[in-house]
Formats: C-alpha cells, sequence, structure tokens
C-alpha cells in the first residue's frame, strides 16, 4: 500500500469509526452526514467519496469483525463445532450490544435482499460453511447434506432471532435464546461429542455469562441418519442424545 492508498484507508476508517459512533449513541434518523464528517475532520464532499449513504458506512463495519472473528477461530485450532459456534454467536450479540439496533435491523435487511451480494453476509456464510464442513469431517456432525446448506440453515435461525430482538424493543437476553436456538438445530442434525483423541482449542471468553442448557430437540424435526456403526454405536448414540 503506497502513501496515498493509506491516506485513503486512514480517511475511511476515520469516518467508520466516527459515524458508528455516533450512530450507535443517536440512531439514523438523528445523525447526520454532516456530524459524522465534522467528527472524523473532513468535508462532507469527502464522505460522498467513500460511501453512498450512512446505510452503506453502515454495513461497511461488521466484514473486519468477522475477518478478524476467523483469524481468531483459525488460530484456536480444532474446536469441537458447538464451541465454535457459540463463540462466533457470541461475538455477534457484543457487537449488538455496541452498535444502534437500527444498524442490526439493517443489516437484516440487506442480508434479505442482497444475501451474497452483501459482504458481511458472505464473510459469514463461508465462516459457518467451514465450521459445519469441519464438523463433519471429524464425525461431530452425522447430517450428510452439503455444509452450505447447513450454514444456511443456522444463519437463517441467527436473523430470525436478531429480527424477533429487533422488533421486541431489543431487549436484554438475547444470546442464551440464539444459542439455545442452534443447539436445537444441531441435535436435530446430529451432532454428537468431539470424538475421542482430539483435543479441541480454546479461545478467550466471549458474551455474557453462562447459558442455560438447550431446550429438547424438537419432535417434529426429521432426526439424523439412520447410525451404520452397529448396535454399540447406536446405543451410545442413544446416551449422547439423551435418549433410552
Amino acid at each position: 500500500m503506497n502513501l496515498r492508498q493509506a491516506q485513503r484507508e486512514a480517511v475511511r476508517q476515520a469516518l467508520i469509526r466516527e459515524g458508528m459512533r455516533l450512530l450507535a449513541r443517536k440512531g439514523f434518523a438523528a445523525t447526520t452526514v454532516d456530524q459524522i464528517a465534522s467528527a472524523a475532520g473532513v468535508a462532507k464532499g469527502t464522505f460522498y467519496n467513500y460511501f453512498a449513504t450512512k446505510e452503506d458506512l453502515a454495513l461497511a463495519a461488521l466484514p473486519p469483525r468477522l475477518e478478524a472473528l476467523r483469524r481468531e477461530l483459525e488460530a484456536a485450532g480444532a474446536m469441537p463445532l458447538r464451541a465454535a459456534l457459540h463463540h462466533l454467536l457470541s461475538r455477534l450479540v457484543e457487537w449488538t450490544q455496541q452498535v444502534h439496533p437500527d444498524v442490526i435491523w439493517l443489516w437484516c435487511i440487506e442480508n434479505l435482499r442482497r444475501g451474497a451480494n452483501e459482504p458481511a453476509s458472505r464473510l459469514l456464510h463461508r465462516l459457518v460453511t467451514d465450521l459445519c464442513a469441519r464438523g463433519q469431517a471429524r464425525g461431530e456432525l452425522q447430517d450428510s447434506r452439503p455444509p452450505e446448506e447447513l450454514a444456511l440453515d443456522i444463519e437463517g435461525i441467527a436473523l430470525a432471532r436478531l429480527a424477533a430482538w429487533y422488533h421486541s424493543g431489543a431487549p436484554p437476553g438475547l444470546l442464551p435464546h440464539l444459542l439455545a436456538a442452534v443447539d436445537t438445530y444441531l441435535a436435530g442434525a446430529g451432532l454428537r461429542e468431539e470424538p475421542a483423541g482430539r483435543a479441541g482449542g480454546s479461545l478467550p471468553a466471549a458474551g455474557p455469562g453462562p447459558v442455560p442448557p438447550p431446550p429438547p430437540p424438537d419432535p417434529n424435526r426429521q432426526g439424523p441418519p439412520p447410525s451404520s456403526e452397529g448396535p454399540e454405536g447406536t446405543q451410545a448414540k442413544g446416551k449422547e442424545s439423551g435418549g433410552p
């Protein structure tokens, strides 16, 4: 990166930083482009060299967080699937606590409207897909569907919970409900404990305190495919999933 590129990136980051600070405090309606530009120390016209709208600025704030989270998970090594997903979702919930709820709703809408064309949605999908693929390869997840499909299911659960949270007035307690919903899905997809002999990685604690145990799997959800491991393997799976 040459000097000119570095200067442009510094201005862009200043606009994002100051814009998100103002949006977190005042929301979209009460925050103007003039205020964001002034806080970043640039002219109003300079803002439009980087972003078309305040909404575009807000959407640009999430991809760097997801990239940092991807590196964090990679550095942790072979974490069990459930623990890795819990950590990812905990970090996302931390983000919801640092921004105005309007920003979360904006991202939900853009995710539905643009899908993979929305940068943060594309990064999140790639990250969850990789985690599901690793879980299948390690024998943690019995569901044999493509990991991309499993990732779409999990992302859909997260988006639905975020939307419900927003329309309920953004009350506290989002994380336990979100994790419980994902755990229920994983149980239906045939999640098993980490196979013996594999040591999971570790990550710094994320999100609020302990999460209550997940509810029992939905009886209407189709269970995992039949086991091919014989009676002993089937019996072990029954014990792990709370069966007889």
